[in-house]
């Protein structure tokens, strides 16, 4: 019995271990951008529809996070969209910035420094000079 757990034991030393290593260096192979504001993206599903222009009204699904994974806001489990308009600064800098270059139907990951947040202020329980991780969906323009 000892050597059947022993057996057990060395295939899953063998088996999980690996593949534990291989989901870090995959997740350390994303293709981050980063823009000379700072904001840095990387897209997890680029879309195929039109891109936004200045002063258009864009609506997007996103769940904005702090650093140690704080949900802030979720559009998704509101089941509200936000809309607003681009270059309008009725969102913040960072999520406007990073939406504009999207596609309709297109999903980003933003990670947007607190300069391009809410910066010195806090807002919702976020701590001033707090960096935002954002997952973003662009769903229509008009």
């Amino acid at each position: 019995m000892k050597f059947l757990h022993f057996i057990v034991l060395t295939l899953l030393v063998i088996f999980l271990i690996p593949a534990c290593k291989t989901s870090k260096v995959e997740k350390e192979k994303e293709p981050w951008i980063s823009t000379p504001s700072g904001l840095q993206y990387y897209d997890i599903v680029v879309g195929k529809g039109d891109t936004p222009k200045p002063r258009q009204k864009v609506t997007i699904n996103f769940i904005m996070k702090t650093e140690d994974g704080t949900v802030i806001e979720n559009t998704y489990s509101s089941g509200i969209p936000m809309s607003f308009i681009l270059g309008n600064k009725d969102a913040i800098e960072g999520l406007e910035e990073g939406v504009s270059t999207m596609k309709v139907g297109g999903k980003r990951k933003l990670s947007i420094p607190p300069q391009l947040g809410f910066g010195k202020h806090s807002f919702r329980g976020v701590p001033p000079d707090s960096k935002l991780l954002i997952e973003v969906e662009l769903m229509k323009i008009e």
